[in-house]
Parts: C-alpha cells; structure tokens; sequence
C-alpha cells in the first residue's frame, strides 16, 4: 500500500491547488468604474436599481440591501419587533452570527439539535426547544442545502412564531422549486468575499410583507422613514447597515451569473460525489428530494469509527497529499464558544444572558450536532473553479488515506 504523505510518502497533488476566489469578469470592473467616476458613492440610485433586480431574480415584493450578512439579519430582527426577555430557536450547527444577533436586541438564542442528513434543524427538536418566551425561529440553510421548510413553517404558524431563513450560505438554492430565502416571513442573505455570490462585503433581506419591508428599510438608516426626504426625523433605535453603490454595482452583476455559478458547482459536486460514495468510510453530502443543493461547501463525512481515526487525522493526511481543507473546515458548536459557554454579556455584566434563570448552554446535549461535529469538515469552498484534473485529484487522495486508515483499522482489529 502506498505510503501517505504524511508519512513521508509522495503526495497525490504536486503542484498548487487553486484558492478560491470571487468569479469576476471586466463587467463587474466596468460597474465599479462607471461609479467612481458618477461621484455618487453612498446610497442611491445602483443600489435602488439592485434592490429591483433581486425583486425581480427571488420573484418577491421587497429586497433591502445592506452592508453585510449580519446585518441582515439584525434588521431583521429588529423589524420583528425581537426584545428583552424574548429568545428565538435556533441550530447550534452553524457560523455565530445566526445566533448572536438575538443578543443584539437583548434577546437570546435557543438551541435545537439537526437533522441528521441535511445537518440543518430538526423539525420535531425545534417545537421542543420552543418556550413561553420563544418569538421566532431562525433556519439556517448550512453549505447551500435548503432546511426543511413546510414543517418548520407549520410549526411556527401553530406556535404564532416568525421564521427568519439565514440564506448566507445558499444563494440560489431551491426548496421545492422555491428559492430558499422567498419562504417564510423574511429571508437573510450574505454577499462577503467567498460566498456564492460576492461583493466584497454586504448582503440583502427578502420579504413579501410591505410593513416589514417599511420598517426594515427605516431601521437600516437610523430609524428614518424610508424614501423620504426628511433627513433629521428619527423613529427609534436604527443603524447604519446602508450599502455602498461600489457593493451594489458588483451585485447587479454577480446576480446576473448566479444560475450559472450554481450550476458549475452543482456540476463538480455531483462528479465528486459520484466517485467518492463507493469508497468505504466515505459519507458524501446527501440531497433531499425537496431540494436543490447550491453546495457553497461540500460537506464531506468520514466514519470515524470504521476509519480508526479522528476528523482532524484525517483532514491532516488529507493536506499532507496536497488537498487543503477550507479555512472554515466545520464549525463547531456555538454552545461551546465562550460566548454562550460563559455567557458573556454586554460590558463586564452577563447581560441579557441574566434576564433568563436557569439557562446553561453548557449543559446541554444535542446527539446529533455532535456526531456531525466529530465527523463533517468542509472539504472544499473552491467548487465553481475546479478542473477535472482538480477534482480527480480529490478522489485519488481521499481514497488513498481512506484505504490506508480503513486497512491499519481492521488490522488493529
């Protein structure tokens, strides 16, 4: 059997492996140009004419654009009227700022363990986390496959709760013909460097609800009425998440290209997939019949326990044969980040962790999420730009430190 590199064996990929980066052509320059030279730089008339593109694109009432994920999602929140003493339902499987925000409006995050295929919440798990205290659910659609949708809507509609969908990760995915984002009461969306869809920084919400959409877009400029001219009229507590025309003009672009850059990642998953789920102790990522996978990541398992190995030997073999692993390989339980294992709160208090008695996240358990923790890495963010030679690469080191492991694991055996 061939020596792993790790070991001191030659390594399947000699050369460079291609880093990602944002799919751009001199459209996205020219857009960009045509700004500098208008003098209008902040707000105005590109990123109103974006915001028209993606009502157009998602087939919804209203788009906001903002100046990031997060604050998208804050907006969000906001407008939903989200506050003290409330808390909202949540995946603990997932980047922080699905479930930081809350903390922002001085409420908290409650979690809910995750399907065990898709690695997005659990229908039945979610309505057992659901409290007296509970105002919404957010849904997070992880490394571009959609959740669930019909059954978590059914629930919060039975509980009188909102759904946020955090579609940071899943631009252009569908949930049963639907764009993820255009289901439930408002979707979030994030276009930082290295998302599906790219603009430097930013992001934008959906909605189909015209109050929503109006406290949304006052809230973004510090609580002012929206597309009004009066300047210095302040509503309540608002913020500065306005996007720059610089962002929206690169955004009217990428849009354009979006079904494409999904189909080619679509493409490159599917040939990955179709190679790797033969090789035993390899878990691929599974699509639902409902959806259709955008795959900002592909989320490989391995069966550690047939392997005889961890996760992190095997991401280390793994780079050793020249296949670096993402930069955010997985993600790890956001109850076990200081933040939420300490409940550290505003200043040197525990703010608004305090507000809630008997609340621990460090107790908590969630079967589930921590099979997939142990298991799951992302294996590649670089999916729209791979080659053939890139992606047999791929398969050729994955099942040669499989074999090697599987083999040194029935020996042991």
């Amino acid at each position: 059997m061939e020596k792993l590199a790790s070991e001191g064996g030659k390594s399947i990929r000699r050369k460079k492996f291609p880093e990602f980066h944002a799919i751009v052509d001199d459209r996205e320059i020219k857009a960009v140009t045509k700004v500098l030279r208008s003098k209008t730089w902040r707000r105005g008339p590109v990123v109103e004419q974006y915001e028209h593109d993606l009502e157009k694109h998602f087939g919804v009432k209203h788009a906001l654009a903002l100046s990031d994920g997060t604050a998208a999602l804050h907006v969000a929140m906001a407008a939903l009227g989200l506050g003290p003493r409330d808390d909202v339902v949540t995946t603990p499987y997932t980047f922080l700022a699905s479930a930081s925000v809350a903390l922002y409006q001085n409420a908290i995050p409650r979690f809910a363990d995750i399907d065990s295929k898709s690695y997005n919440l659990d229908p039945e798990q979610a309505e057992k986390a659901i409290t007296s205290c509970t105002k919404g659910i957010v849904v997070v659609h992880l490394a571009g496959h959609p959740a669930d949708m019909d059954p978590l809507c059914e629930i919060a509609q039975k509980h009188g709760l909102w759904v946020i969908e955090d579609t940071a990760q899943a631009s252009g995915a569908l949930y049963k013909s639907k764009y993820a984002g255009t289901i439930a009461t408002i979707g979030t969306f994030s276009t930082v460097d290295g998302k599906i869809m790219s603009t430097g920084e930013g992001g934008f919400c959906l909605t189909n609800d015209d109050e929503l959409a109006r406290k949304m877009g006052s809230i973004h400029n510090f609580y002012r009425a929206h597309a009004t001219s009066n300047i210095h009229q302040f509503y309540g507590i608002g913020y500065n998440y306005r996007m720059t025309e610089f962002q929206a003009a690169i955004g009217r672009e990428q849009l354009k290209k979006l079904s494409r850059m999904v189909e080619t990642r679509r493409r490159n998953a599917d040939y990955l997939t179709n190679h790797l789920q033969h090789i035993e102790g390899i878990i691929p990522p599974s699509e639902a019949p409902y959806a259709k996978h955008a795959f900002y990541y592909y989320a490989l398992r391995i069966d550690t326990k047939a392997l005889g190995v961890t996760r992190e030997e095997f991401e280390k073999a793994l780079t050793a044969e020249g296949i670096p692993i993402s930069a955010g390989r997985s993600t790890p339980l956001l109850t076990k980040t200081e933040l939420f294992n300490k409940k550290i709160g505003y200043g040197t208090t525990r703010y608004p962790f305090s507000l809630y008695e008997g609340l621990e996240y460090s107790s908590q358990v969630f079967p589930v999420a921590e099979a997939v923790d142990r298991e799951v890495f992302w294996l590649t963010d670089a999916l729209p730009i791979l080659t053939r030679d890139d992606l047999d690469d791929i398969v050729a080191a994955i099942e040669k430190v499989s074999s090697t492991f599987l083999a040194r694991s029935r020996g042991r055996h």
